[in-house]
């Protein structure tokens, strides 16, 4: 008796892309009268951490990154 297919086997598969940015960047700015877009601080992570490849087993949380934000809040903006 032949097996028949599943309807997955009939779906048109796209390979998705491979193409990976090197890092990401949090940036938090800060308003003052004397600059327009106002001072900055931020933290770049590798691409891999945030992603949750290579030696990384999981993608960031919303956890994680959100602590990150606060922490760059609480530093405030650099001099």
């Amino acid at each position: 008796m032949a097996q028949v297919a599943g309807d997955l086997n009939r779906l048109i598969s796209h390979d998705p892309s491979e193409e990976w940015p090197a890092s990401i960047e949090i940036v938090c700015y800060w308003n003052t009268p004397k600059k327009p877009k106002g001072r900055r601080r931020s933290i770049e992570l590798d691409a891999d951490q945030f992603f949750g490849r290579g030696r990384f087993g999981a993608p960031m949380s919303g956890e994680q990154l959100i602590g990150m934000v606060e922490r760059l809040r609480k530093q405030g903006p650099k001099s």
